[in-house]
Order: structure tokens, then C-alpha cells, then sequence
């Protein structure tokens, strides 16, 4: 008989689904998926993003070369949920580290 897997938490899940969005822009539904995964559905809003210019170093692309689009980068998302908890987390200098970070933050406060 083989053996049964712990079950992750869904929290556990979302975390480690968010840190895969790295440097990403979401869309509502998906600020919308990960809030309501920490019981946030409808206390972390969206907002609308214009799109840097073409070359920007580090700047905002849209999809389809979209001028502006409701959403919500994934390092905002994901400082916005611990900032709702309560989990500190250590602050970082770029969107990627910083993103990490909180994921990082997020993963130890689920895993007690």
C-alpha cells in the first residue's frame, strides 16, 4: 500500500504558485485567486498601470503592447497580503528579491 502524502496547505500552495510570478503582472481575477487563497478576497484591489516605453530599462511591458492594464505586479500582491497578516518581512532593493522576500516571509508563517 503506498503511502500518503501530507497534504500541503492551501496557503503553502498559493505561496509557492506567487513566487513563480516573478517580475509579473497580474490581472484582477489573479490578484483576486491568490488574495482569496489567504482569505483576503476582496481587500486587496487591483489598480490600473500604464506601460513604460519601449527599452525602459526595468520598466512595465504589457501584453500585446497594451498602453495600460488593470492588475497588480506579483511583488506588490504579495507585500499587500503580508502587510494584511501581519508577517514582517525583510525589505529588499529590487522587485524580484523583494518578491522573494515576502514569499520567504509568507512560507515560514504558514509552515508553524
Amino acid at each position: 500500500m503506498a503511502k500518503k502524502q501530507p497534504e500541503v496547505r492551501p496557503e503553502l500552495k498559493a505561496v509557492s504558485d506567487l513566487r513563480g510570478y516573478d517580475h509579473a503582472f497580474l490581472t484582477p481575477e489573479g490578484v483576486e485567486h491568490f488574495a482569496k487563497a489567504f482569505g483576503l478576497e476582496g481587500k486587496i484591489k487591483p489598480y490600473r498601470a500604464k506601460a513604460d516605453p519601449p527599452g525602459t530599462l526595468k520598466g512595465l511591458t504589457l501584453n500585446g503592447d497594451a498602453k495600460e492594464a488593470m492588475g497588480m505586479d506579483a511583488m506588490i500582491l504579495a507585500s499587500s497580503i503580508c502587510n494584511r497578516l501581519n508577517v514582517r518581512y525583510e525589505s529588499k532593493f529590487g522587485r524580484g528579491s523583494q518578491l522573494r522576500a515576502c514569499c520567504d516571509a509568507l512560507e515560514a508563517h504558514f509552515s508553524k
